[in-house]
């Protein structure tokens, strides 16, 4: 029976919903992390008191994930799930993105992970026991301009699994993606320079709908987990119809996506993620 859980970025979007639910829905204790200590303890006090253990701090910085490895060992029983929830994006041209930015995308997206990701496997396989959840995208199976940056860290991500699992097999630590597609959520608003709009939740899918789908991966874990209808055509076209599907994107998408680039152009603000 999972009973622990450690959740990044939980402070808004999915993550805050993935320790809602796993608190009220399935009684696990969950450490949850995130830059913002006043966004975690609110979410701690709306939940049963001890239920949720809070550890603020920034993932980009490796003496921090110590520090939240350390607690992370500390739950009692250790840890049964890791959930690598956090993540940074930035919409903008390529060749003209902040190399500054670039680091911070792929210091948190990637480096982080894996190095909770290392650490769980390591205490999960001394315990014969656990599982390690990614937060990916449909866009580590997709490309899509202006996010160049964030797609490659989603695909280096899809990647880690698959070659984990070949690893973790008979180990009793399973490690699989959740991919969603864009949910309810501050995550475009900031990643279109928008720090100081982090109340304008953007459109997308409904974010709890989006938690309660991926969490039955944790009873029935696969490789990739695609929580809905929408995630889940994106990425079926794209493999079994790769031509049409790229002639598609090639014509609608620069159109769309240049309009997001513009609206971050016109707010001038390099973003941080959640």
């Amino acid at each position: 029976m999972l009973k622990t859980a450690l959740v990044t970025g939980a402070s808004a979007g999915l993550g805050r919903e993935f320790v809602r639910q796993l608190v009220l829905e399935r009684g696990m204790t969950v450490l949850a992390t995130a830059r913002r200590q006043e966004r975690l303890e609110a979410l701690a006090a709306e939940l049963p008191s001890g239920r949720v253990v809070v550890c603020a701090g920034d993932l980009a910085c490796p003496t921090f994930r110590a520090r939240l490895w350390e607690q992370a060992e500390a739950l009692p029983g250790g840890l049964d799930v890791l959930i690598n929830n956090a993540g940074l994006g930035h919409y903008a041209d390529f060749s003209d993105q902040d190399p500054v930015s670039v680091r911070q995308i792929i210091e948190v997206n990637v480096m982080a992970l894996m190095d909770l990701s290392q650490r769980a496997a390591r205490h999960m396989k001394a315990r014969g026991s656990g599982q390690i959840v990614q937060v990916s995208s449909v866009l580590g199976f997709v490309g899509i301009p202006y996010s160049a940056v964030y797609v490659a860290s989603k695909h280096a991500v899809n990647g880690l699994v698959k070659c984990l699992r070949y690893e973790l097999r008979g180990t009793g630590v399973r490690v699989w993606a959740a991919c969603p597609g864009r949910t309810e959520s501050e995550f475009a608003a900031v990643a279109l320079g928008e720090p100081s709009r982090t109340d304008r939740v953007h459109h997308g899918e409904p974010t709890d709908k989006i938690v309660r789908s991926l969490l039955r991966g944790l009873d029935r874990p696969r490789a990739f987990r695609l929580p809905s209808f929408q995630a889940w055509i994106a990425v079926t076209l794209a493999h079994w119809l790769p031509g049409p599907f790229e002639w598609w994107m090639e014509r609608w998408s620069p159109g769309h996506f240049r309009g997001e680039l513009e609206q971050a152009r016109a707010v001038n603000r390099t973003s941080v993620g959640s």
